[in-house]
This record gives C-alpha cells, structure tokens and sequence, in this order.
C-alpha cells in the first residue's frame, strides 16, 4: 500500500475569443483529462485519498471563459495505513472565475469508507459578472457500511463579497450526527449552489421517503440547494435541480409525499 502523498495541480483556462486556451500541470495522483473544448475530467490515478494524503487543485478561469468539471468515477476516500492511520486526508479546491465567465463544477459523488476521514474545502470566487454551478454529493460508506468521518466545507464569494460559508460534519459512526436531528440514519448529503448572474432565486422544498430537500435564497446573487436520503434519491433531487434551475420537483408541483417516519433535519449553513 502507497504512502501518503502531497499533491498540489494547477489548471487555467482563457477565452482565446474563436477558441478557448486550456492549460494545467497536474501532480499525481491528481490528473486531468480535457474531455471537451469546455470540459475536464478529474482523474485520482492511485485510488483514495488515503488517510494523510494532502490534495489540492488550484483552478482559473479567464474574463468569459467557461468551465466545466467533472471527475472519471466516485472518489473512495479510504484510511490511511502506518504513520497515517487515523489521519484524515485533505481535499483543497480553490476556483477564481473572471467577469463574465462561468464555472459549472458537478464531480460524482464522494464515498467515505468505514474508518477513513476527509477534511475537504472548495472555495469559488467570482469576479462581478461571473456565474457558477457547485455540486456536491457525500456518501456515508459503501454498501454494507456505517461509513467514515467527513467535515466539508463550500465557501462562495461574489465580487469580494461572501455569499455562503458553509460546513456540513458528517460521521457514520456518531450516534448524535446519524440521529434525528442530523441526518437521521441517511447515507447520502447533497449540495448544489447557484451563484452570480443571472441566478434565480427560490425557495422551493419537498420530501419523499427516500429524500429531504430545501433550497434556500442567499443574502446576495445566489441560493443553496440541501438534500438528505438515500444515494441515488439525492442523485436524482441535483440532477434535476440543474436541469430546471430552480425545484427538482419541476413546474407547478408541490415536490411533498408522504414523510418517513424518521425525517433527516436538513443542515443549515453558517
């Protein structure tokens, strides 16, 4: 088994007016993989992280360039071994978007294994005029199990402006977090904010058995989308989410059946 690793990758991108300029220097194992004119793969070529790796991707996007990232498959975040057992690994994204240009960053989700801890961070800055897309989606262990430790944090700025700072800490083997006022026993948290021009706000929210979801309209160009449940549910909620804009449970429904028993609080945002 590799030990743990310190990673830092870098990637611009430039509006080159007919057609766009798309650089990196990746570091492994974070690679990159440009998969369309606007597009890029992340790639994790060792598998992980593991516990005590420490990770970062630094991203730029020019004056109206347009981005969009997504990974190869689910990241597995494992525990360490040795010197890094009961470590937890570390995920830095830091994305600073230029006037007019737009970021839509939607990897697959992130699965927490029994026994490993992630301590992840993405921060997006956008310059006045810029839009972004942010998804996210955390899963507590593989099937079979009670899943690992992950405090994540998405930080949103607006012209210098912070729009939402917010922290979700999750752990499966926490009685209090797993409870009724936490996730209530769901494996799967999903986030999806819209920031910047031309966002719409709303306040739409619904349930299902399966399911739990808010948005919630920021203090500034921008709202966050929180959905609590089963893997595929959430899946389903952001999926549909990004393709309207606005309710997942699309025009003119209520987006509300039948309650579970057991109701996953919905997280708030600092």
């Amino acid at each position: 088994m590799r030990t743990a690793v310190r990673a830092a990758t870098r990637l611009t991108v430039d509006d080159g007016g007919s057609r766009q300029r798309v650089r990196w220097a990746h570091e492994w194992p974070v690679v990159l993989r440009q998969t369309g004119p606007e597009r890029v793969h992340l790639v994790h070529a060792a598998g992980g992280p593991l516990g005590g790796d420490d990770l970062a991707l630094d991203v730029e996007v020019g004056d109206r360039a347009r981005l969009a990232v997504h990974s190869a498959g689910a990241t597995l975040v494992q525990p360490g071994a040795g010197a890094a057992a009961g470590v937890p690994a570390r995920w830095t994204v830091t994305v600073r978007v230029g006037a007019g240009g737009v970021l839509a960053w939607a990897p697959e989700p992130t699965v927490v294994a029994d026994g490993a801890a992630l301590d992840s961070t993405l921060r997006v800055e956008l310059a006045a005029g810029a839009a972004a897309t942010v998804r996210e989606v955390v899963v507590l262990g593989r099937h079979g199990q009670r899943g690992g430790r992950h405090v994540g944090g998405v930080e949103v700025g607006v012209d210098g402006v912070a729009l939402l700072v917010h922290t979700a800490v999750l752990d499966g083997a926490d009685p209090a977090l797993c409870g009724p006022a936490g996730t209530a026993g769901a494996r799967a948290v999903g986030t999806l904010v819209r920031a910047g021009a031309d966002v719409a706000p709303s306040s739409a929210a619904g349930e299902s058995t399966d399911v739990r979801w808010a948005w919630t309209p920021l203090d500034g160009p921008g709202a966050v989308l929180l959905a609590v449940g089963t893997p595929s549910a959430v899946t389903a909620v952001l999926d549909a989410a990004t393709v309207t804009g606005s309710d997942p449970a699309g025009p003119g429904a209520s987006g509300v059946s039948a309650p579970p028993t057991t109701r996953p609080a919905i997280l708030a945002q600092a």
